[in-house]
């Protein structure tokens, strides 16, 4: 064991002792230290050199022989306590003599001087010493004066320096660590209950959906009507460069057409007229042959007459006589007026003469039925506009006709009218029930065919393509010779036009070109489709054509304003630019508020046709605007059509026009607006890179201001920077994970952290490894500390931040008590010099801690010493800084050195609040410690001021009892004495 050199304050102390208190005796002062294997005697007198020599003078016995009268003023030393030591049993003084007797006989020893004033001397256990016999005696005689040079003093172990880059220094981690402190995994919840699965009944008589007349769908008999859809059409923008759209995810389509007669071929060989341009006067176009749908009207009146003209005696009913025979002529002249009025317009005049007929109570069966029927359809007819609230007067005649005549030819019309009402109103359960009623009951019937037609028709109002392609395509095939498959095929190739697959569109017109050669003359509206076939394919010609010879058939048809704009983009493709300004402002002029005038308000404004926008595209137009702002054009389009197909191009192009003008917030909260309206559109992924571009520019500006709180405003406020979050850049993202740490938001900040901690190491990656460190340990998570280092332990540090993460290891490995895995860290750490002292103090303490526990009573003591100095040094941590001055004390105590002791009780006790616990445990310490130095006034001053100014604590009641104990003792020695 190597001698300790007195500290300098103790020198000083006793040399100020001295210089005051020249008169007064010292008292001998005689402690002890126990270990496992080891008992040390600290020996202090008051004569300076005054060494004693050492001597083994008995079985049990050492003499430690001091020079003749060095003693003699020293006061023999009191109350010494050797219940706790091993092998030291006892010592006693005699004159000039400390004898020190043994418990055992197999031991050694040794001795040495600790400064001018004290001698330690050490007893080990040794069981060679059991042989010792008489005249065996060693003499360990030190030398007369202080000794010739200070003993070496015992140091601190140094880490070598390692400045190299390289993996993490740590200990074999385990597997997994569980957090000691972390409470239970709480249980899964369990699933919900799904939710059963439940058949509606059917019912033929199901409520009426009440609809606005807008929102209703509008159903085209023969296919002659066009669509006023229940809800927004998905209107596709074109596809730049003439691309064909893909298909949908669908295959190729397969449909069997009926083949075409050898006649009709040949014949459908002629050209369709010469197209006209806008501005020139069209040929007059033929009139429109009647519809090819059924239409209860124009039976009624045919039927009528037959009525009316049927002799005596022939008709349905029973031969009137002659009288009778006049009157029967009379309701059947009446029916025709009456279906006549009704052709005319003139609806309640005509529902007035049928309900006054119907009510004749010997009217013929035949005229009532076909007055009933006449009812219906002028029913039908009246509230075609809003079927939804006249739903029981249109079905309820329907009804009535039915039953007028179950067996009549009438009923399967019937049927199929009550089927498209409810249709129309949306009460698709009912309209099934009338078509099943229809196909099962009258399967030869001409009208069945249309039901497959009328489904198609509604599956494509409301947007499932699928199905209506379904439906044409079983009308096609299972009904090839019907009068209805040129329909159907219609059908067919606008649904194939809707979901881009232009292609087989193609195909479909192709064949109703040459099947039905004179069909756009029938139903212009086939024109319209097959120039958006041939506009999206890319024939830009053909389109021109089919679109002017379409206009030129009837100018104020619906979707005039969208050819008219349509024209205009072509003639742009084209090249001149003249004839498509022309078109723009004819479809402005025409159609200010429709969609064909809001595009041709936004192709003037841009100079061209930018369907498919890019932000570099868009720049390049918005320097140079040529007819109104584009974000008046923009706006208006948004507030005022915001059903508009064309809203969603107008909202894209204004989040691109806000960041052309450097208003990152606004385009951000424009492109937001259009991903929250418009997710599924194609258009989709271009807000996406406005919101980017947006929010990077933003996020730089703020960041470099340090406005930490509005940049997190901002990404709450827009869900879709969270969701696309891999399209910024990295230093965006970890400037967020920055922003939500010193806004308080620690989890957020690990979200966007952690992403970048990869296998290998990066810049990216180790900020992103310090900021999710810091995270942790502010949040006390060591075992992900733990598992974080694991995963990044085979980068190449460099020596400060391979320091601070293995701290934060050894932090992790003692806070989940695996004590000997971070004692190996600790160890490294306390004993690097290059380590800042704010995290050494840590080390320096854990490390004391463990000497403390292993009874390495001098370490503990080195290495507390050098926490509390650290700790009072940075500020860190004022409790750990309070545990570091008790472990001094009780090493100094362990050690014997009193005075040392009672330094660091002192110092202890400037942490305490007075009167708290550790205020009052601290004092009765002092107290012990100062009996242990002999200082007996000292002791009784302690514990007097405990007892008298808190007599009823429970220190005080215990310093109390030691005062009583200790008075006790003194009489009985007196009482003994005097015996």
């Amino acid at each position: 064991m190597r001698p300790l050199l007195p500290s300098p304050w103790r020198m000083l102390l006793l040399a100020a002792l001295l210089a005051v208190l020249p008169d007064r005796a010292w008292a001998l002062a005689v402690s002890t230290v126990s270990r496992a294997d080891t008992d040390s005697l600290i020996v202090q007198f008051g004569v300076p050199g005054a060494f004693p020599g050492i001597t083994r003078t008995g079985a049990r016995q050492i003499t430690l022989q001091f020079p003749p009268g060095s003693l003699k003023d020293e006061k023999k030393p009191e109350g010494v306590d050797f219940a706790s030591t091993r092998l030291i049993d006892g010592a006693k003084v005699s004159g000039d003599t400390l004898l020190v007797s043994l418990r055992t006989d197999a031991f050694g020893y040794v001795g040495w001087p600790e400064g001018e004033h004290t001698l330690k001397l050490q007893v080990y256990r040794d069981p060679a010493g059991a042989n010792w016999r008489a005249g065996d005696e060693t003499t360990m005689s030190p030398p007369a004066g202080p000794p010739p040079g200070p003993a070496p003093a015992m140091a601190l172990p140094v880490t070598p320096p390692n400045n190299k880059p390289g993996p993490l220094e740590l200990p074999p981690l385990p597997p997994t660590l569980a957090d000691k402190g972390a409470a239970a995994p709480a249980k899964e919840a369990p699933a919900a209950p799904r939710e059963p699965y439940f058949a509606v009944p059917y019912s033929l008589r199901a409520q009426a959906l009440r609809v606005a007349p807008e929102k209703a769908p509008t159903l085209r008999p023969g296919g002659l009507q066009a669509s006023a859809t229940g809800g927004q059409e998905e209107k596709l923008p074109p596809v730049p460069g003439g691309a064909t759209r893909p298909a949908s995810g669908e295959g190729t389509l397969r449909v069997k057409l009926p083949p075409i007669p050898p006649e009709v071929a040949a014949a459908g060989q002629e050209t369709r007229g010469a197209v006209t341009p806008p501005g020139a006067t069209p040929p007059a176009p033929a009139a429109p042959p009647a519809p090819a749908a059924p239409d209860t009207a124009k039976s009624a009146t045919a039927a009528a007459p037959a009525a009316a003209k049927t002799p005596a005696g022939e008709t349905a009913g029973a031969a009137p006589a002659p009288a009778d025979a006049e009157e029967a002529n009379a309701d059947a002249t009446l029916l025709v007026a009456a279906q006549a009025e009704k052709l005319a317009g003139n609806y309640q005049g005509a529902k007035n003469m049928l309900e006054g007929l119907k009510d004749k109570p010997h009217l013929a069966k035949d005229v009532r039925e076909e007055a009933l029927y006449t009812l219906a359809a002028l029913a039908s007819d009246m509230y075609k506009d809003d079927p939804a609230a006249h739903y029981d007067a249109i079905s309820g005649a329907f009804q009535e006709a039915i039953n007028a005549n179950t067996s009549s030819y009438r009923v399967p019309e019937a049927l199929l009218q009550l089927g498209m009402l409810n249709l129309r109103v949306g009460n698709v359960p009912e309209a099934r029930g009338y078509f099943n009623v229809l196909t099962k009951k009258y399967p030869s019937d001409a009208n069945v065919p249309l039901v497959n037609f009328y489904w198609g028709e509604y599956y494509f109002d409301h947007g499932n393509y699928k199905k209506a392609i379904e439906e044409y395509q079983r009308l096609i095939e299972k009904y090839p010779e019907s009068k209805h498959v040129r329909d159907a095929a219609m059908g067919l190739a606008k649904t194939l036009t809707k979901i881009g697959r232009y292609k087989e569109a193609a195909e479909i017109t192709d064949y109703i070109d040459k099947r039905w050669p004179r069909y756009y003359v029938d139903y212009p509206p086939i024109l319209r489709i097959e120039g958006d076939i041939a506009y999206r394919s890319g024939d830009i010609k053909t389109a021109r054509n089919d679109y002017l010879m379409f206009y030129n058939i009837q100018p104020k048809i619906k979707d005039a304003d969208l050819v008219l704009s349509r024209l205009g983009d072509i003639y742009s493709k084209l090249g001149n630019k003249p004839a498509a300004v022309d078109f723009y402002n004819m479809a402005i002029k025409d159609y200010p508020d429709s969609e064909g005038g809001l595009i041709a308000k936004m192709r003037l404004a841009e100079e061209g046709v930018h369907d498919q926008p890019s932000i570099n595209e868009m720049f390049s137009l918005f320097g140079k605007p040529a007819y109104g702002s584009p974000a008046d054009i923009y706006n208006s389009i948004i507030r005022d059509h915001p059903d508009s197909p064309l809203a969603p191009l107008a909202q894209i192009k204004l989040a691109m026009w806000y960041l052309y003008r450097q208003n990152y917030p606004d385009s951000l909260k424009a492109a937001s607006r259009f991903l929250d309206a418009y997710p599924k559109s194609d258009l989709a992924p271009r807000a996406v890179d406005v919101a980017v571009n947006a929010f990077e520019k933003m996020a730089a500006d703020l960041l470099a201001r340090k406005d930490y709180q509005r940049l997190v405003d901002s990404w709450h406020d827009n869900p879709v920077l969270a969701a696309h979050r891999d399209k910024l850049s990295d230093a965006s993202r970890l400037g967020m994970a920055l922003a939500f740490l010193h806004t308080g938001h620690p989890r957020d900040a690990l979200a966007e952290a952690l992403p970048f901690i990869g296998p290998k190491e990066s810049d990216n990656g180790n900020l992103a490894l310090m900021m999710a460190l810091y995270v942790y340990q502010s949040q006390q998570d060591w075992k992900d500390v733990v598992d974080l280092a694991r995963k990044v332990q085979s980068w190449r540090f460099g020596p400060t931040q391979r320091r601070d993460v293995e701290f934060a290891v050894a932090r992790a490995l003692e806070n989940l008590g695996d004590t000997s895995r971070s004692v190996q860290l600790w160890k490294k750490l306390a004993g690097d010099q290059s380590l800042e002292s704010g995290k050494r103090c840590y080390a320096m303490y854990y490390m004391a801690k463990q000497a403390l526990a292993n009874k390495q009573l001098e370490q503990a003591e080195l290495y507390a010493g050098e926490a509390v100095a650290m700790f009072r040094e940075t500020g860190k941590s004022p409790d750990l800084l309070k545990s570091s001055l008790n472990m001094l004390v009780e090493t100094a105590q362990g050690l014997g050195q009193y005075p040392t002791a009672l330094k660091w009780a002192t110092a202890y006790a400037g942490m305490c609040q007075k009167g708290d616990d550790d205020w009052s445990s601290n004092r009765l310490r002092i107290a012990a410690i100062q009996r242990a130095m002999g200082d007996m006034d000292g002791w009784r001053k302690t514990l007097t001021a405990m007892r008298d100014e808190s007599p009823d604590s429970l220190f005080g009641k215990m310093a109390a009892s030691d005062l009583a104990a200790n008075g006790l003792q003194e009489r009985l020695n007196a009482l003994t004495q005097t015996q």
